[in-house]
């Protein structure tokens, strides 16, 4: 029996059975192709692992095992440690049941002839200066404060006279620690990448595949010295919100702090991979001053000091790498670098430095935004500074208020109107979708319908079918 060949690929079959198994696995249900991947990874930005004195180890190098016995300060020794960590971590005793319980082991004591100072903790009140004292594990929140520094006289309003302070942790400590993370081993990228599908096809998936994170390892690795270090890019993002009508209106101004080597699948679902940071101060004026330039510079001003004192601990590791350890065990150099910054657009207002309705990305005017503009960039905020432009002028034609200087001018790569990215729920889903389609389909139902009951009706119809 001869051959029987396949009309669709030409290859050949000794029989009918087997050319009909080939067809219908092959053609009735054929499977997607998966496109082969390419990846390049970044040249020098390498991400080697080392040991703690910074000397290159092998990449297969095992992990360092910690080897050093456990201390348990601040506390007394191991049996206060357990003893704390269970009344207030695990079983979560409330206060007062904690101070029966140390006031039953201090009696106890006393019967076995033991003095006052054998007890565990003098009280709960000292337990939890105790814990509060730990200096492993999460940052402690410490304060900074700041002041109006022009001139001040005795007509002087109350917001130049007072003291506004910023609750922060140590940025530095936060992000080591998040990297030395063991949950994130396995979906932590060290070194940027370009993941190619195709010749001319790029595929972008996490954050360390991105043109961004790239460019700025190339434009680190200028300095030999960083060769072999790690980009550690710091994700940052703020919105001051509004506490419930209970706490009298209260208004809150959180930052939150990631890093871009976790994975977007992590970020998303893991609450260390993204941490509050600082809580910023918000000035308050009287209604008479709260309009005035004079405080609505300060206000900026004063934003983008306490920015600037929060980023402060991570400016060294920004051009000399720091050793730290990585969720896979290893340790490697770091070096730290400012990366995207999250916010609405009235945060982005406050960030960039900008008349509000202009664009922080570029200088189109805000009745052409709908055309790409020349790319704002500190360089230009330099050039115009130099060559003496007007304020008012600045104003009016570009959207670029001057008495306002970005805190990412004190950190070196980093420029703002690079760093500003669109706040996803803000701008995409309510901007976009909520406030704009949505808004101009039910206006358009409105429009073709004779009665508002037709129109309702079929709103109504609308709601149920997404329902």
């Amino acid at each position: 029996m001869p051959p029987i060949q396949c009309p669709l690929c030409l290859l050949s079959f000794k029989n009918s059975r087997a050319f009909r198994v080939h067809h219908n696995r092959r053609h009735n249900h054929p499977h997607p192709k998966v496109p082969r991947t390419t990846i390049q990874r970044h040249p020098f930005l390498t991400a080697r692992p080392c040991n703690t004195d910074g000397e290159d180890l092998p990449f297969n190098c095992d992990p360092i095992e910690d080897d050093s016995p456990p201390t348990y300060t601040p506390f007394d020794g191991r049996e206060s440690f357990e003893f704390a960590e269970l009344v207030f971590s695990k079983a979560e005793v409330s206060a007062g049941n904690t101070d029966c319980l140390l006031d039953i082991l201090k009696r106890y004591n006393l019967s076995q002839g033991l003095d006052d100072d054998s007890n565990i903790f003098d009280s709960t009140k000292d337990m939890f200066e105790t814990i509060d004292n730990i200096p492993h594990g999460d940052a402690s929140w410490h304060s900074i404060f700041f002041r109006y520094t022009g001139p001040i006289d005795a007509n002087s309003p109350a917001w130049k006279t007072a003291q506004y302070e910023l609750i922060a942790r140590d940025t530095r400590v936060v992000v080591t620690n998040m990297l030395r993370n063991k949950d994130f081993d396995g979906k932590f990228d060290y070194v940027p990448f370009k993941e190619y599908t195709a010749p001319h096809n790029v595929r972008y998936q996490n954050g360390m595949s991105g043109q961004w994170a790239y460019k700025i390892a190339s434009e680190i690795a200028q300095d030999p010295n960083t060769h072999g270090a790690m980009l550690v890019p710091v994700i940052l993002g703020a919105d001051k919100t509004r506490a419930t009508n209970a706490t009298g209106n209260v208004e809150f101004h959180p930052v939150y702090l990631s890093t871009l080597n976790i994975h977007n699948s992590v970020r998303r679902a893991h609450r260390d991979a993204v941490l509050p940071v600082a809580f910023l101060p918000i000035p308050k004026a009287s209604r008479d001053e709260d309009d005035t330039d004079e405080f609505r510079i300060f206000r900026k001003q004063l934003y983008h000091a306490a920015l600037a004192a929060l980023l402060r601990p991570l400016r060294a590791g920004m051009t000399t790498p720091e050793i730290v350890k990585c969720p896979d065990g290893r340790y490697r150099r770091a070096i730290f670098q400012i990366g995207p910054f999250i916010a609405d657009y009235p945060e982005q207002v406050f960030l960039a430095g900008i008349v509000s309705g202009w664009c922080p990305k570029c200088i189109s005017p805000p009745e052409k935004l709908d055309e790409i503009g020349t790319l704002r960039s500190h360089m230009m905020a330099d050039h115009f500074a130099e060559h003496d432009w007007a304020s008012d002028d600045l104003w009016t034609l570009f959207g670029i208020d001057d008495s306002i200087v970005p805190f990412t001018t004190a950190f070196p790569r980093a420029d703002i109107h690079e760093l500003i990215t669109p706040d996803l729920l803000h701008q995409m889903i309510k901007g976009t979708f909520k406030d704009h389609i949505v808004s101009w389909v039910e206006e358009y139902i409105r429009s073709v319908n004779r009665s508002k009951a037709d129109a309702d009706k079929v709103m109504d119809e609308i709601d149920r079918r997404y329902a």
